[in-house]
């Protein structure tokens, strides 16, 4: 009998991604031996994926080791962090994938980029104020707008969370307004 792997419990969100990856399991054991010097059965694998016998869990250290394998196959990138994003909802958590930081790390100027989220947030805000007002306006929400107010909720955040990394960005360099065309 084949076993369920539930999509919404992390190990079997881990092992629908892996399982989804060109090469599956043995794939990702071929590439953590050689490339990573860990070594791992594809039958044990499966154990500790299963999780069904207390001897045998997949550690963190593996999850991490998966994931970056699945980064790197560009078909399963959708699904690489899938299992964190269940981790987190077993919590009552939430994780929010982001859109990678710029080429090299950083914005060539962190405060234009600051500034420029800025105003992209009230721009937002607005668009949701919208959806809320035009959904609320008889008094009831549908599911198309609650679809729309959750997809505009959600790219809001998104936009939070890029502008605190480009805030943490700043404040580790001691960038101020000062020191901006200083090297001009």
């Amino acid at each position: 009998m084949t076993k369920h792997y539930s999509e919404t419990h992390w190990r079997g969100a881990i092992y629908t991604a892996l399982r989804q990856s060109p090469d599956g399991v043995a794939g990702f054991c071929a590439w953590a031996a050689e490339f990573r010097d860990r070594r791992i059965a594809p039958k044990t694998l499966y154990k500790k994926l299963d999780g069904s016998d207390p001897g045998e869990r997949l550690s963190v250290d593996d999850a991490e080791l998966i994931t970056e394998y699945l980064l790197r196959m560009s078909p399963c990138q959708g699904g690489a962090r899938s299992w964190i994003m269940a981790l987190a909802a077993r919590f009552d958590l939430a994780a929010i994938e982001l859109d990678a930081p710029p080429p090299g790390g950083r914005w060539p100027c962190e405060i234009a980029a600051i500034v420029e989220k800025g105003f992209t947030l009230q721009e937002q805000g607005g668009i949701l104020s919208g959806l809320l007002a035009g959904a609320l306006r008889d008094r009831r929400i549908t599911d198309r707008e609650a679809d729309a107010i959750e997809a505009q909720a959600y790219d809001e955040i998104r936009m939070l969370l890029r502008l605190i990394r480009n805030v943490q960005r700043v404040a580790a360099e001691g960038v101020t307004l000062g020191t901006l065309g200083a090297d001009e």
